[in-house]
């Protein structure tokens, strides 16, 4: 099974420090092969893609994403096209804190969801809840409307180049794990999914984006629950991300 990490390195840091540690992740882990045992993705601050995009010489060890952007070039966010000219991979549409916190809609995450695809590029689209949501006994609903409007306008011929991500955002709000409940919203996700893109050949894959243990992630694994896990910077270092890839191995 192709094993997918996403590793989003949070406002902090300065270009030499990401470089310096997405070198060293590549370096560790460059034993597992690439497009059959794992997927690495690594994602930057708006501020620092091209410095870092330039200082990464092998990009077959790691793909390099955009933590924002839009459709069109507005608020100082990258569009699509610029992204993928400074040699950027990939991008995140609808993370749980912007959707929140910035008030970015269901439409404007599928907007430039679809305008990163378009163009070749590969596209994450996030979905998750916030703790009043889950309180309130609303969260499948709103997660399933995010994955359904968030699909409605991927290309037929771009399918195979995107995930969905699961972060619940009421983890970083101070509520305890609850990893029964995670996956519970995995299967909305999924089910979500399907109906959006009923042809698929293959279900798309889906990263879980919550707190989680090597032990866990192994059973997840093996039994095919999600692809890939999302994690930054304020839960994880570099270094227990190397770790936690080795020992999860093959």
């Amino acid at each position: 099974m192709l094993k997918f990490y996403w590793y989003n390195f949070s406002s902090g840091a300065s270009s030499d420090e990401i470089i310096t540690q997405i070198n060293e992740i590549c370096e560790k882990t460059k034993h597992l092969k690439r497009m059959e045992d794992i997927m690495l993705f690594v994602c930057i601050p708006t501020e620092l893609l091209e410095t870092v995009a330039k200082s990464i010489e092998d990009k077959e060890l790691v793909k390099l994403c955009s933590q924002c952007f839009c459709a069109d070039n507005i608020s100082g966010m990258p569009s699509a096209e610029q992204l993928h000219k400074i040699g950027i991979h990939a991008g995140i549409a609808g993370l749980t804190d912007r959707r929140a916190i910035l008030g970015e809609t269901n439409e404007f995450c599928r907007d430039s969801l679809g305008g990163l695809l378009s163009i070749g590029m590969k596209g994450l689209l996030c979905v998750g809840e916030t703790s009043q949501m889950k309180q309130r006994g609303i969260a499948k609903d709103i997660v399933s409307e995010q994955v359904r409007i968030g699909l409605s306008k991927v290309p037929e011929d771009a399918v195979y180049r995107m995930g969905i991500m699961y972060r619940p955002m009421w983890e970083f709000d101070g509520e305890k794990t609850d990893l029964k409940y995670g996956l519970e919203m995995i299967d909305v996700i999924k089910k979500a999914s399907f109906d959006a893109l009923p042809d698929l050949p293959e279900p798309l894959p889906v990263f879980y984006g919550g707190n989680i243990d090597t032990k866990q992630l192994k059973e997840l694994f093996s039994s095919q629950t999600i692809d890939g896990i999302f994690t930054d910077s304020r839960s994880m270092t570099s270094d227990e991300l190397i770790q936690l890839i080795n020992k999860i191995g093959k």
